[in-house]
């Protein structure tokens, strides 16, 4: 509990003592060795060997939550003092029914907004051959 205590010192008192942020400064790319390490595989299999999506949704919250953190990291603090947790997904566009089990995945993201109590994090996962973007 004196921890927590600690922790609270850390946060600022006012939007005016926050840092400038850009949304490159919460960029982050992740890549899912599917192909390259079967190991890492089997745990994505279903039992007709396709990738499991719950599991791949399970890997976009935990980026979503780490671009957050990314965001609002207190170079100061061993810890950070903020609780952020998922509050709603907007919308998942899939180019294609199913994933590749033998292909790399690569997940990336940003914070695209942020207000006082909320952010929205924008999330991207691509892989090879799966789906061709039209956007420039």
């Amino acid at each position: 509990m004196e921890e927590r205590k600690l922790l609270h010192s850390f946060l600022a008192k006012s939007q005016d003592e926050l840092p400038p942020r850009r949304m490159k400064d919460s960029y982050i790319e992740v890549l899912l060795p599917l192909g390259s390490e079967p190991e890492l595989r089997e745990k994505y299999l279903t039992v007709q060997n396709t990738v499991r999506f719950g599991r791949i949704l399970e890997d976009l919250d935990s980026l979503g939550v780490l671009t957050c953190y990314m965001h609002n990291k207190i170079h100061s603090a061993k810890m950070s003092p903020l609780s952020i947790v998922t509050a709603l997904v907007d919308k998942i566009d899939m180019c294609k029914k199913s994933l590749s089990p033998e292909q790399d995945i690569k997940f990336s993201g940003h914070v695209s907004w942020v207000g006082k109590t909320s952010m929205e994090v924008k999330m991207q996962m691509f892989q090879a051959g799966v789906c061709k973007s039209t956007h420039p």
